[in-house]
Formats: C-alpha cells, sequence, structure tokens
C-alpha cells in the first residue's frame, strides 16, 4: 500500500512523495510575461518538500493572461527565466511541471491585444467582449499551446500541465454551459472535447513520446447545465488515449449569472465553500481514475487531517495537491510528512488569496502578512 512519503515513478519523472503544489496563480510576474524575484522566492519557498510543484497559469498568448502580471510562454524572450525558476525548483527537490493556459473571455484587459476568445460568446466579466472563435482562430490557438510546449522544454520543465479546466478557454470548450457551436467543435461530449484533443495531439507530437503531458479538467461543474461526471470521463478517455499521461482533478464549485447593467456574465469558483470537509472531492477523482486508467491529482482542502493520507492509502490516488494551506504556511508538506499537523499553521479560508488577484493584486493571505515568503 502506497504512503503519502512513497516514491513514484511515471514515465522519466520521480517523485519523492506524493505532495504536489497545485498551480497558484500569484500575480507576481512582470507585465511581459517574465519571471521576477518574487516568483523566485515563492516557488522556492514552497518546493522543499512537496513531490511536485506546478508553476502557476502561464499564457500561450498575451491576450490570454488571466491576471496583469500572468507568466507567459508566448515567446523565446521568456524562456531564460523560466529556466531559472525551474533551476530553483529542482534544487530543492522537487519536480517542475508548468500550466499551459489561455483564459478566454476570463482574461485581464491588457490594451493594443485582440482578447475574448470564446466558443460560443459568452461573456465572462463586464469589461471583456468575447469573440466567436473562427477555424483560424482555433488553428492559431492550437499552434500557441504546440509553442508554449516546447518553450517548457528548452527551460527544462519536467513536464507540461494543459489547462482545461476552471472555466477558462479550453474549459468552455469541453462544458455544454459555455460551449453551443454546432460544428465539429460542439454538440456532445467527444465533439466537445476536440479542441483539446487537437492541442493535445500537437503538443505530443512537438515534444516527443516521453515527454510528460497533464491536463486539468472539472470532474463536476456545479452550475445548472455545466459539466458533469460522466462528460469528464467520456473526454478523459478520448485524452489518455491522445497521449496524456496524467490528469490533476478539480471542479467548479459553484457559480451562476451576475449582471451589470445591460449585460450579463457567468461566473465560477474552484474553491470548497468553508462547510465543505477536506477531502469533499476524493470520490469525483477516485471515480474519474477508475474509468479512465490514468494516474491523478486529487485537490481540495488537503492541509490539514488525514484526509491527504486516506487519498493515497485507501482510495489509492497517486497524488495530492496542498494549495491555499501553502500560502499562509510554506512548511504545511514537511509538517504532514512528518506528521506533525499540530504545527501547521492553518489556512482561514477567508479567500482574501481569491480576492486580491481577482482585482488584480499580487496575492494576499490573511494568514501569512510575509508574502512571498
Amino acid at each position: 500500500m502506497a504512503k503519502l512519503n512513497s516514491e513514484l515513478s511515471i514515465k522519466q519523472m520521480k517523485f519523492r512523495n506524493r505532495l504536489v503544489l497545485p498551480p497558484i496563480t500569484t500575480n507576481y510576474g512582470s507585465p511581459e510575461g517574465f519571471v521576477t524575484e518574487d516568483i523566485l522566492i515563492f516557488y522556492k519557498e514552497r518546493s522543499r518538500d512537496v513531490g511536485l510543484t506546478i508553476v502557476e497559469a502561464t499564457s500561450v498568448h498575451p491576450g490570454g493572461c488571466i491576471v496583469p502580471n500572468s507568466l507567459g510562454l508566448w515567446e523565446d524572450s521568456q524562456i531564460p527565466g523560466m529556466a531559472r525558476l525551474v533551476k530553483n525548483i529542482q534544487e530543492q527537490g522537487a519536480l517542475a511541471v508548468v500550466q499551459l493556459n489561455h483564459a478566454g473571455p476570463r482574461c485581464f484587459p491588457r490594451k493594443n491585444v485582440r482578447q475574448g476568445f470564446s466558443p460560443s460568446g459568452m461573456a465572462f466579466r463586464p469589461d471583456i467582449e468575447p469573440i466567436i472563435m473562427d477555424m483560424k482562430d482555433i488553428e492559431q490557438l492550437v499552434d500557441d499551446f504546440a509553442r508554449a510546449a516546447v518553450r517548457a522544454c528548452k527551460a527544462g520543465f519536467d513536464g507540461v500541465e494543459i489547462h482545461g479546466a476552471h472555466l477558462y478557454l479550453l474549459s468552455q470548450f469541453l462544458s455544454p454551459l459555455t460551449n453551443k457551436r454546432d460544428d465539429r467543435y460542439g454538440g456532445a461530449a467527444n465533439n466537445r472535447a476536440t479542441l483539446a484533443l487537437e492541442i493535445v495531439k500537437k503538443v505530443r507530437q512537438n515534444i516527443g513520446d516521453q515527454y510528460p503531458i497533464f491536463f486539468r479538467i472539472n470532474a463536476e461543474e456545479k452550475i445548472d447545465g455545466g459539466q458533469t461526471l460522466e462528460d469528464a470521463i467520456i473526454i478523459g478517455k478520448l485524452l489518455a488515449n491522445e497521449g496524456v499521461d496524467i490528469f490533476d482533478i478539480s471542479l467548479i464549485a459553484h457559480g451562476g449569472w451576475k449582471k451589470d447593467e445591460d449585460k450579463n456574465y457567468l461566473v465560477g469558483s474552484s474553491a470548497l465553500a468553508k462547510d465543505k470537509p477536506s477531502g469533499a472531492n476524493i470520490f469525483f477523482t477516485a471515480a474519474f481514475k477508475k474509468e479512465v486508467g490514468r494516474p491523478v491529482i486529487v485537490v481540495g482542502k488537503f492541509g490539514v487531517g488525514n484526509a491527504a493520507v486516506h487519498a493515497v492509502e485507501n482510495e489509492q490516488i497517486e497524488l495530492v495537491a496542498i494549495g491555499r494551506q501553502m500560502i499562509c504556511d510554506p512548511w504545511s508538506a514537511k509538517k504532514i510528512l512528518n506528521g506533525n499537523d499540530d504545527e501547521i499553521i492553518p489556512c482561514d479560508e477567508c479567500l482574501k488569496c481569491f480576492a486580491t488577484i481577482g482585482k488584480g493584486s499580487p496575492i494576499g493571505c490573511k494568514v501569512n502578512k510575509n508574502l512571498p515568503l
């Protein structure tokens, strides 16, 4: 039976333990998408004890940034800084993977850049007008992801994660709530997966058979008309056949429609409500793994208690991600692995981290006043 502190090998990756620092948007980059000293400090402090660090959503296009200071891999000049970040993480003993993303109409407004790419024209912000993508836009997006993956390889990352969750652009194509297309990119779940499959296929062609590809997917969207677990399993099987090695399982925990003057827009969050217990996502993740047959990462308030241990030992989930808890106490992973939960400085679940980046500010924390440390 696997233990939380046991090693794991997948392709050429050797994890020293089963804990993961998930992609946490910090807004610590530069406006041009470059690595900064604050980024280096944040990841160094949190990579000391985990088996894997997944670097935050890194845009494949300047118009697809989640926050004003998102990291980027849309041009070669961003590779040297990313190489410094990779070295910083790997020197702490963790594997380094980068999450590649395009925010679509959930992007932060940027001047002189065409923005708002969308499958069906649904708005996610009152200040971004969605653009329904044509074939030229889709082909360019596939190429953008593939080129960014090659840059990640050149920077020395141990793998790439393609972000298909949290209602960003690829997630919008996957979800029946946001994809109303009547071409080959819309319709049933297997058709809605077409864009993601084309991206994975092109990435795999560009980086070779042995380079690990992760894919983040919503197991469920708790919004009327959203993606279901059954949808996710259908899509997951297709992605696995196309070359995805590991699935990072998340969800939309809650969401709905808002109105700003005469404009309706959709909002959603991956953060579990405060009354939800640690390990609430184990069911979805275990069910997905059983059907899809690939290693998985589970996320959702695993920073305290025995839920992380239970996920690995009893549910046989390969990897457990700890996010918000690692923001407020970067030594949490070590304390969990050593069985010293009573020493953890607990996350207050106040969502200040979400609120600050939502306003376009650097990530903040009510508990940890010393960020990026």
